[in-house]
């Protein structure tokens, strides 16, 4: 009986919850759940044509097969069937060669400091009118004691043509305990000199209302745009931001 019972008593401490869908493991199957409520995995999210691990971005699923710290078994099966450009694996090398044929997309921009292609004050101008519409990706690093606070560490906003009009880092107001480097491809370093969150919010503004004044536009009216992603509350949340309903699309 008492074997049985430490028997139970070691299976319990081994035992390990899974994310399905990044990989991640926890002791407890409470602290899954939780992180499942804030990781907003979706089918749209790069995947590791391998492990079939979900990365939160292009650029993580990059790090993850050929970063400096890249997952060895999928460094090895993509170097031999893995395309540099859309990063898709294949089959066998002979798929592979007639895959890069047609393969056409730019490489990717490796993580860093990307420059603004917009001067402050940002005002986007397509054609004598603003677009109808911008799309929002964000970042998040971990705070807290145990790292699982939501922090914003950078904003990606594009245009309905598919150009970036605003990248950043953020820097966060409190200590970062956990860069979620597996995911977020972030570091220490790309925080050091990151944009203070009071100064994102304002460009961030400036772009959904197209260089007017915020009064303005809402007392005017047509001026604001749409925003769109993937989460809205979540990323809005965690920059402090509010944006009305109406204007937004999931």
């Amino acid at each position: 009986m008492a074997f049985e019972a430490e028997s139970d008593f070691s299976k319990q401490l081994t035992t390990r919850h899974k994310c399905s869908a990044c990989f991640k493991q926890y002791n407890k199957k409470e602290h899954l759940v939780e992180h499942m409520k804030v990781s907003y995995h979706s089918v749209h999210q790069p995947r590791c044509g391998v492990c079939l691990k979900h990365c939160k971005s292009f650029e993580s699923l990059r790090e993850h097969v050929i970063g400096p710290l890249p997952k060895e078994d999928c460094s090895r099966v993509f170097s031999e069937q893995g395309c540099n450009l859309c990063l898709k694996v294949f089959d066998s090398p002979i798929s592979l060669s007639e895959h890069k044929r047609s393969c056409r997309l730019p490489a990717p921009s490796p993580i860093g400091t990307m420059k603004l292609p917009y001067s402050d004050p940002i005002v986007v101008s397509h054609n004598g009118r603003g677009p109808g519409a911008i799309a929002i990706d964000c970042e998040m690093v971990g705070g807290g004691d145990d790292g699982t606070l939501d922090l914003c560490a950078l904003v990606c906003l594009i245009d309905e043509d598919e150009n970036v009009i605003f990248h950043t880092y953020v820097r966060p107001q409190i200590p970062v305990t956990n860069y979620r480097y597996e995911i977020t491809g972030l570091t220490e370093e790309h925080l050091r000199d990151a944009m203070p969150l009071k100064l994102v919010q304002e460009k961030f503004l400036q772009i959904l209302y197209n260089g007017e004044s915020i009064v303005r536009a809402r007392m005017q009216g047509g001026k604001a745009r749409l925003l769109v992603g993937h989460a809205l509350e979540h990323d809005l949340d965690c920059l402090r931001m509010t944006y009305p309903d109406n204007l937004l699309r999931y």
